[in-house]
């Protein structure tokens, strides 16, 4: 027996490819309909076999993308409209009573490609995807559209605009796909704000080891980095922040690098490693004062944090000498930063 319902969604269904995954399902159940974003939500107009509709209902919760929180699914009976396929249509504005999802840290489709020479996003500072990237700091406003994010001002290329319609791809209807020909792109200033030469990467790595502080743009705002192992470096920057005993927390490239410094159980190591990639106090090992002299001084605890941001594992990735995928083992200058 055909039916029709009318399903409505909400939560953070918005920024995390529910969506394509909503498409995705339904092509698997082999309804006809539509899906769409609003200031709700997610709606979605549904027809197909009963037992089919039954699945989708259950599936909507069950199976939704990791980013994504389902708070409820309703769904009413609806008048058929005759659809012969399933599409994903234009968002529709309103009031909005919906949310956005987090910003998250990179994925590991997207760091593959990023420390890939042979991929057209190799060492591309702004790659995401629909599993990871900015969401709430570039969203300007709801329903999430391309165009109310800060990437409104970078029309796509013919590859990204390939990649984001094709049902296939994880980019499908990710709204900040970008490549190096289409995207923003990276740059070092100096402090008066005129843009330095050479390779940014490289030369903001150059100048951390060599002593220099610089302030890195990442999600939602700037932090201030310098060598963590150098001594000088980490005493300037305390002066320059006034923070005379307050301990800074380490960026580290792994947990491998950071086991060096400092005891990780499994509760541990799934904080570091999880999507919001927070700051976690871990129990210092002996001689990692020593290692990391000023940092956390006095302290049984040191605050570790691994890469969120392309950028980030970009450094890490130039200090190990740009391998074929991400680096497995602590670069050879000790941690690039600290903040």
């Amino acid at each position: 027996m055909l039916v029709s319902q009318h399903i409505r969604v909400t939560g953070v269904v918005q920024g995390v490819g529910f969506r394509p995954f909503v498409w995705r399902l339904a092509q698997e159940l082999e309804l006809a309909g539509w899906v769409r974003n609003d200031a709700a939500g997610a709606e979605i107009a549904a027809e197909g076999a009963a037992d089919a509709m039954r699945a989708l209902l259950e599936r909507l919760r069950r199976d939704a993308p990791p980013l994504a929180r389902v708070d409820a699914v309703e769904a009413q009976s609806a008048t058929p409209q005759g659809c012969r396929d399933f599409v994903i249509v234009a968002s529709q504005g309103g009031r909005v009573s919906t949310a956005i999802g987090h910003d998250t840290a990179v994925c590991d489709g997207c760091l593959a490609e990023l420390c890939d020479p042979q991929d057209r996003r190799w060492r591309h500072a702004f790659i995401t995807c629909t599993h990871c990237g900015p969401r709430y700091t570039v969203t300007r406003r709801l329903p999430y559209d391309r165009p109310q994010t800060s990437l409104a001002a970078f029309p796509l290329c013919a590859e990204c605009a390939r990649e984001y319609a094709d049902p296939a791809d994880r980019r499908y209807h990710a709204e900040t796909t970008c490549c190096p020909n289409c995207g923003p792109r990276l740059a070092l200033m100096d402090a008066q704000g005129a843009a330095l030469p050479g390779d940014p990467i490289t030369a903001t790595l150059t100048l951390l080891w060599a002593g220099s502080i610089v302030a890195i743009k990442g999600l939602g705002g700037f932090h201030l980095v310098c060598d963590a192992s150098r001594a000088d470096a980490v005493a300037r920057l305390r002066q320059r922040k006034a923070r005379e005993e307050k301990p800074f927390a380490v960026l580290l490239a792994n947990l491998e690098s950071a086991r060096i410094y400092a005891e990780i159980d499994t509760p541990a190591a799934m904080l570091l490693t999880s999507a919001e990639r927070p700051v976690v106090l871990l129990r210092k090992h002996s001689g990692c004062d020593a290692r990391l002299s000023g940092v956390a001084p006095g302290l049984a605890w040191l605050g570790v944090m691994l890469p969120s941001t392309p950028i980030h594992y970009l450094l890490f990735h130039e200090a190990a000498g740009r391998p074929t995928g991400p680096p497995e083992r602590p670069p050879r200058s000790g941690p690039p930063s600290t903040f």
